[in-house]
């Protein structure tokens, strides 16, 4: 009950970041349009930074390899198989349109804005937050492809150098270069920079959902059934499939816990917030992109503190 408890807390003191934007907004002091700028911000520098700051504080030795690459298999055959599933699930929906985005938001997360912040809250510089980040380069892979192309309906749209040549994998790969040179135990000062700029990730990323909830009448949230249906698969039935595939390669080659936490919240948080600025640029459902990234993100206020619960219950018997 302890870890509910603790993942609760932090799960809440989110959300109570996410007021100040929604009043703003409901209050006509700003405009949610107006959160763009915030956006950027959070993701050429803060987020760059944040990973930057992870990567200088971890110790690279052959267990965290091995971590490494069972995170990377791991997380691969599980987003094939979200691929291949949710085109069973989204049958019923007949628009093609409809059907993209219920599969863009069924699939990826939202690391970026919520999954790394949220794991740097509750794990401070630990390696968990390392491993969430490698898991939002692969979300991004992902995303710029399938996701895409998803919500185009075209093949065209997919876009391989934005997919690779974007500030998170930009940011690892350099951390990681540091961290071999040892940068950290030579110039300490570097680390507190990536420090003082990793601190804007949180607040920033909550005033900006803020934001965006003060731009959408929140009843269109809990009315709509495509949003349950879509929230059921994202936050609860795909990170459950997820973490059963981590048990799995655990009995053959045995990873550290930090994996596992990593990857329940990798795979628990909400749809991705790019899906609206998917469906705008391309002409997809962007109605339907509002209501299930909001939607699961107000869900995942219960959903990501009983599954981090469960995950801990299990971990702590076997």
């Amino acid at each position: 009950m302890e870890a509910f408890i603790t993942m609760l807390r932090s799960v809440i003191l989110f959300v109570a970041m996410a007021l100040p934007g929604y009043i703003f907004v409901k209050s006509k002091f700003l405009k949610e349009e107006q959160s763009a700028p915030l956006s950027k911000i959070l993701t050429h520098l803060g987020l760059p930074f944040l990973i930057l700051s992870s990567m200088l504080n971890v110790e690279l030795n052959l267990s965290f390899l091995k971590d490494v690459g069972a995170l990377i298999v791991i997380s691969l055959v599980a987003l094939l198989l979200a691929v291949w599933g949710t085109a069973y699930l989204v049958r019923g929906e007949e628009e093609r349109k409809k059907q993209g985005i219920m599969r863009f938001c069924m699939v990826l997360a939202n690391n970026g804005f919520l999954g790394i912040p949220l794991a740097k809250a509750v794990f401070g510089n630990s390696v968990v937050v390392t491993y969430v980040s490698m898991l939002g380069i692969i979300f991004n892979l992902f995303m710029y492809t399938v996701g895409v192309y998803w919500v185009s309906g075209d093949k065209n749209t997919m876009n391989i150098k934005k997919a690779i040549f974007n500030p998170v994998l930009i940011a690892f790969v350099g951390g990681l270069l540091l961290n071999l040179v040892q940068v950290g135990r030579i110039l300490p000062e570097a680390v507190e920079y990536a420090n003082h700029f990793s601190g804007v990730v949180t607040p920033l990323s909550m005033t900006v959902l803020g934001m965006k909830l003060g731009g959408i009448q929140l009843k269109k949230l809990f009315t709509s059934p495509r949003m349950y249906y879509v929230s059921v698969w994202k936050l609860i039935l795909l990170p459950i499939v997820a973490l059963g595939l981590f048990f799995l390669v655990d009995l053959a080659w045995e990873v550290s816990d930090a994996i596992f936490f990593a990857g329940l919240i990798g795979f628990a948080t909400p749809a991705a917030s790019l899906s609206s600025a998917f469906a705008d640029q391309y002409d997809g459902d962007t109605e339907g992109a509002a209501v299930y990234t909001l939607g699961s993100t107000v869900l995942s206020v219960a959903t990501i503190p009983v599954l981090y619960w469960l995950l801990s219950w299990i971990l702590s018997v076997i």
